[in-house]
């Protein structure tokens, strides 16, 4: 009889059976099969598994690829195909060298593989290979941006710093990032990415997106930036006046609203001198006492005065940008009271 036969032998039985043989030296061979084999005589092959499995790869839409060299020893005639186990469990087969795998959650998976062998109507089937470890990951990455290393709400008033960064939560770590300034063209580099947005305007678009390393990819994001150069002009008519305050001495400064074009008035600095005969140049050097007012236009003066001396005193106007304006005219000698 020729090898791989089921060999007759001394008595009759008729059934499903599942007969197990090993060679010496060998481990894992079995062979399953329906058999009226009267002797239940012992049959053995060796089936070694794939010589080598590669490294699991991963791609997006949570793909894993696995690879793996032939079986050494193919014995002539016979049918070889693998099966692909996941955590232990056979979940395909193939008569190739390679198989991809969507499992059903992102994760981390342990993938090995065995060669099968037909013999008649049943087969042989070798150990498990060396297993291999494949990442699942069909997660896009969450982006998220800053402004000179904050938020993005709010203005400006100089050039700002806006970088896109992103998390990627299901373990194949961040790829690339792409913006578009102004519709001016998408770019796209590694992230996180960096760039400079600059210019006066009211409502900069940046649309943002990116993808992990495996290109697993995120929608756009549109983020505004506004950008204010533009000083606001200062208060006009400026006065000051003599006053009191629950018992201690102080003065009052009124004035007529600044203005600003763009980012709009956030409110006022009342600058003013310490003990002076007559009213110096108004500057921050001889007008060192300072409170910012909000948007109002009248001010009493508490602070660091005392009754009987003279004070002078300025206005400016700050916007929404923080940039402030020149120096308003001059409330004049003001003898606090």
């Amino acid at each position: 009889m020729r090898t791989g036969r089921i060999l007759a032998g001394a008595f009759a039985l008729i059934g499903s059976l599942a007969i197990i043989g090993l060679e010496a030296g060998v481990t894992g061979a079995s062979f399953t099969a329906s058999t009226t084999n009267p002797t239940n005589s012992l049959i053995t092959l060796n089936v070694q598994p794939p010589a080598t499995q590669n490294a699991a790869t991963s791609a997006a839409a949570g793909t894993v690829n696995l690879s793996w060299t032939a079986t050494p020893t193919a014995p002539n005639g016979h049918t070889i195909t693998y099966l692909v186990l996941r955590n232990g469990v056979q979940i395909g087969t193939t008569a190739g060298l390679v198989y991809s795998d969507t499992p059903p959650a992102d994760g981390t998976y342990s993938y090995t593989v065995q060669t099968k062998i037909a013999q008649g109507a049943g087969f042989f089937s070798s150990g498990n290979s060396a297993a291999q470890s494949g990442l699942s990951d069909r997660t896009a990455p969450t982006m998220s941006a800053t402004c000179n290393g904050g938020a993005c709400t709010g203005w400006f008033n100089g050039s700002v710093t806006f970088v896109v960064s992103g998390a990627d939560g299901a373990g194949a770590g961040m790829g690339t990032a792409t913006t578009n300034v102004d519709a001016a063209g998408a770019i796209t580099s590694a992230a996180p990415r960096t760039i400079t947005v600059s210019g006066q305007n009211a409502a900069h678009s940046i649309v943002y997106s990116g993808a992990d390393a495996l290109g697993n990819a995120s929608g756009n994001t549109t983020q505004t930036v506004k950008i204010d150069l533009t000083n606001p002009n200062p208060p006009t008519g400026v006065t000051g006046a003599s006053g009191s305050w629950g018992g201690g001495a102080s003065f009052n400064v009124s004035w007529s609203a600044g203005s600003d074009a763009l980012s709009g008035v956030a409110g006022y600095t009342v600058h003013w001198t310490n003990a002076v005969s007559s009213c110096p140049t108004r500057n921050t050097t001889n007008y060192p006492n300072a409170a910012s007012v909000g948007a109002v236009t009248a001010y009493a003066v508490t602070t660091a005065v005392s009754s009987g001396n003279d004070y002078c005193a300025y206005v400016t106007t700050t916007d929404n940008a923080g940039n402030q304006s020149a120096a308003s005219n001059g409330s004049g000698l003001t003898q606090a009271r």
